[in-house]
């Protein structure tokens, strides 16, 4: 497995958690190298990954172990945007926001998540997590976007790079905060 990845993913959880955008087994993360795609394993803690954690997933199907529940929207992403990599994650007041906005979209308010985010689609989806229904609504919504905000779940950000991804999740948080 390539050690810039699973080191990538690793340094990415652990800034997510500390963050304060994830939980103790909340939130997923891949990247997109060639024909693989490499993801966190169901059920893995984003503050304490180990390389184990990490799945290669090659042709749809893993190579060893079980990759997170939501890599039917990561898989959606890769084949309908230019990302090659995402990141998922329940930021709080992000969530809490979704309760109170009735609007199609947030629009930040503070300078930085202007210029980063610009608008970022809010989905108002019936299974809201690992469905066929998520997975296109998100994959649909990234193609314009770099983050959509999933109603009542949490936030979806893609990227060239994983660290890039994750920043917009912070990003987005903090806007959030202010709002």
């Amino acid at each position: 497995m390539r050690r810039w990845i699973v080191r990538e993913i690793i340094e990415v959880g652990s800034f997510l958690f500390e963050a304060g955008v994830v939980e103790y087994y909340s939130g997923n993360l891949s990247i997109l190298h060639k024909d693989r795609i490499y993801i966190t394993r169901s059920g893995s803690p984003l503050p304490f990954l180990k390389p184990n954690d990490v799945i290669k997933v090659k042709e749809g199907k893993p190579v060893v172990g079980k990759p997170s529940s939501e890599f039917i929207v990561h898989r959606a992403i890769y084949r309908k945007t230019d990302h090659r990599a995402v990141a998922h994650a329940h930021p709080p007041t992000v969530v809490k926001l979704t309760f109170n906005l009735k609007e199609r979209f947030y629009i930040p308010r503070d300078n930085e998540a202007k210029l980063l985010l610009g608008k970022v689609p809010i989905l108002r989806v019936s299974k809201p997590s690992a469905s066929e229904e998520l997975a296109e609504a998100v994959s649909e919504a990234l193609k314009n976007f770099p983050c959509a905000i999933v109603y009542s779940h949490g936030v979806f950000c893609g990227a060239k790079r994983l660290k890039l991804a994750a920043g917009l999740i912070t990003a987005l948080e903090f806007s959030a905060k202010v709002f």
